[in-house]
């Protein structure tokens, strides 16, 4: 259903077509070690009860991660994984922190209503060149 979605929203005009972030090599790798980190970060920050001040510091948190050097073991699917969990884990946090409203099974703190006249849209995401969500 997502595929069709997006295919229909890219035909339709509503997506705008990105170039592909250019390949930042080795140092976008995140060591598997940090896997741990991400998901903890998560749970704590931007899991199914949270506030803005909760997801700040869950982005707060991802970023010292971002910051880390770069993993020093050959990449492989460990690190790819915790890579890509860092990556939508980023994203998911970003517009957790967007969106001031209760909405389904995520309970907003801070905001404990659900607000359909100011946010019953989509949110469309992507990372910039530097990894960061907008």
């Amino acid at each position: 259903r997502i595929a069709d979605d997006v295919t229909t929203r890219f035909a339709a005009g509503e997506l705008p077509l990105r170039p592909p972030a250019s390949d930042a090599g080795d140092a976008a790798v995140l060591d598997a070690s940090h896997r741990l980190d991400v998901q903890r970060t998560m749970t704590r920050g931007s899991g199914p009860v949270r506030s803005g001040e909760s997801t700040e510091g869950a982005l707060e948190s991802l970023a010292s991660l971002a910051a880390l050097p770069p993993s020093t073991a050959e990449p492989g699917p460990s690190t790819w994984e915790t890579t890509n969990l860092h990556a939508v884990a980023t994203v998911l946090t970003a517009n957790a922190k967007m969106r001031k409203e209760t909405r389904g099974s995520h309970w907003r703190e801070d905001f404990p209503d659900t607000d359909d006249a100011h946010w019953h849209v989509r949110l469309a995401s992507h990372l910039d060149e530097s990894q960061g969500a907008s």
